[in-house]
């Protein structure tokens, strides 16, 4: 988790920072980075300086945990829109509509998981994650009543939402090649041009979204494994080290694509390069003193 935090915090940051990432897409992402990080930071307090576990810093974990998961599926449900209704109807959002589209983003990503932690609260549970914890006792599996069977429903949710984008794909390709045999035929209808660009993008973010989701439905199998593992074989130990190290994924397959690759070093190699041969005041007193 450790080292984790930083390629989260690194994601996040550059996707905010970065005109070209910072889009729907882009914000999303950014999100659910930083909520997995917060999450993972106070789960490493905990065990670090041997925090109790208890009471409010266990339902502050569960909150972020829970919410990265509810970010990924958001930003899944934003591959899926982009490929049913935005590309195929050439629609070009506003920045009043885009921040609205956001604003419910934000909403469904924060209510999900804190309607999931005052159901805890109400129920006198334990907010701790699973993560490094093994149920040994019926009391312990109860405890996790609502972290397993949530994540769960909202990966297989997420994994049913990248199978409809993929056949979004297929009818979009069909769009596009509509597009090539009618072009210069319909004036009006060429005026709102499919948009190529965007959709070479989006073909590329749903491609590191299925990626991603096929780790995290992994890496969550595994931790299903640990919980429910009787044992205390050091294999348990491998399968912790790979759902903490889920930040370091996120950061291998978001960052190193080729595409965002290119445009983190053009604006890493811009900065601070621009010269200024000359300014204002200086043309000013060249014409006090033509000399």
């Amino acid at each position: 988790m450790l080292i984790s935090m930083p390629c989260l915090l690194l994601v996040s940051y550059l996707h905010l920072s970065l005109k070209l990432l910072r889009n729907l897409h882009g914000l999303s992402l950014s999100l659910m980075s930083m909520c997995l990080a917060s999450g993972y930071f106070v789960h490493s307090v905990v065990h670090i300086y041997s925090v109790p576990n208890t009471g409010i810093i266990g339902y502050v974990i569960q909150f972020f945990i829970l919410s990265y998961f509810f970010w990924y599926f958001v930003v899944c449900f934003n591959v899926l829109l982009n490929v049913w209704y935005k590309l195929p109807c050439r629609v070009q959002l506003s920045k009043s509509w885009a921040t609205f589209n956001f604003a419910c983003y934000c909403f469904f990503a924060i209510a999900g998981p804190s309607s999931i932690v005052a159901l805890t609260v109400q129920k006198g549970l334990p907010g701790m994650p699973s993560y490094f914890l093994q149920g040994l006792t019926e009391s312990i599996r109860d405890s996790q009543r609502y972290f397993i069977p949530p994540v769960s429903t909202i990966l297989f949710l997420s994994f049913l939402i990248n199978i409809l984008s993929f056949f979004g794909f297929q009818r979009v390709k069909g769009y596009e090649l509509a597009e090539k045999k009618d072009q210069g035929q319909d004036p009006v209808q060429n005026s709102i041009a499919f948009d190529q660009q965007k959709f070479e993008d989006v073909k590329k973010d749903a491609k590191c979204v299925c990626l991603l989701g096929i780790i995290l439905i992994i890496s969550w199998l595994l931790e299903i494994v640990t919980f429910y593992s009787n044992s205390n074989s050091n294999y348990l130990l491998l399968c912790d080290m790979v759902n903490g190290l889920q930040g370091v994924w996120v950061l291998l397959i978001f960052l190193v694509v080729r595409r965002r690759r290119t445009i983190i070093m053009r604006w890493w190699r811009d900065r601070g390069s621009h010269e200024i041969n000359e300014t204002e005041m200086q043309e000013l007193r060249k014409d006090k003193n033509p000399t």
